[in-house]
């Protein structure tokens, strides 16, 4: 029993050593840098002179005399539903669409895939120039179609710019949430399924009644990921639209960045980036919470 307990305990022991690497690092480079930041959003700060204590100043600013920050997270919050819906939503249907064989299967995945091995730079700089008003294909499209009445300067027009940016979002990401839930997809045992399809059930009725109950978890860590994402999306907001017209496209990660540097005001930044970093672990602690209480 003693020598049981003991290699256990060496175990443990040895783990620790295991993980103390990783976790060194992960507090020099991610709660170090977390802690300074936070530290600098109480100063008033350019980044050359000498720092000026504010306390909560900066806080009380971005919260209440700031209606461009506060519209950002607005804006942040209509861009994560759209894309709920383009990456999520059709990332489970091109896996489902490719659980049923259809023919070349291969060559659809790896299309629908592909858009991920470009980066979000370059993949923001190929779009604006579709979506350009003047020499876009997509207008080039519709007056080829003799429907010039619906060409836009789309990201240019305050009802289009967030929906078209939304559009490009999900075509890069889809692929990547068809990977996922085609690996979900695979994890249903097929006895199930054909058990239900003896007993007479349609293939409509099986995917809604027992395939996506059964790909609960799979949705969870996508929508997980398509959220907290949603405040990472940076560099495609500042390649197409930077945030205009007008702020329509503006989101926290965008205008931080402009007050931080722009405007060499490098403690008001800190201050946006620590309100939207306690934004997204709000949201990622509700989220993991519900699943916890589903599963329960």
């Amino acid at each position: 029993m003693k020598s049981a307990s003991g290699s256990r305990a060496a175990e443990a022991r040895a783990l620790r050593w295991l993980g103390a690497p990783a976790l060194a690092l992960y507090l020099a480079f991610v709660i170090g840098p977390l802690l300074g930041v936070a530290a600098l959003s109480l100063f008033q700060w350019d980044g050359v002179g000498p720092a000026r204590f504010l306390g909560l100043a900066n806080y009380t600013r971005a919260l209440f005399g700031d209606p461009i920050f506060v519209r950002s997270f607005f804006n942040n919050a209509l861009y994560i539903g759209l894309t709920l819906g383009m990456e999520v939503g059709f990332g489970l249907l091109f896996a489902a669409a490719l659980q049923a064989r259809l023919p070349l299967a291969g060559f659809w995945r790896a299309l629908f895939f592909s858009p991920m091995i470009l980066s979000m730079v370059v993949v923001g700089l190929l779009w604006s120039f579709v979506l350009n008003p003047d020499f876009g294909m997509l207008n080039a499209a519709l007056r080829q179609a003799g429907r010039s009445d619906w060409e836009r300067s789309w990201l240019g027009d305050e009802g289009t710019a967030l929906v078209a940016v939304s559009a490009v979002s999900g075509w890069r990401y889809a692929g990547f949430y068809m990977a996922l839930f085609a690996a979900g997809l695979r994890r249903i045992p097929g006895e199930v399924l054909e058990a239900a399809r003896l007993d007479g059930a349609a293939e409509g009725t099986l995917f809604r009644r027992i395939t996506l109950p059964l790909l609960a978890p799979v949705t969870a860590v996508a929508v997980l990921l398509c959220v907290t994402g949603g405040f990472q999306s940076f560099d495609l907001f500042f390649v197409m639209t930077d945030g205009g017209p007008f702020h329509s496209t503006e989101i926290p990660a965008l205008w931080m960045i402009k007050k931080a540097f722009n405007r060499q005001s490098l403690g008001y930044g800190s201050a946006l980036g620590v309100l939207m970093t306690l934004a997204v672990a709000a949201l990622g602690y509700w989220q993991i919470r519900l699943r916890r209480e589903d599963a329960e």
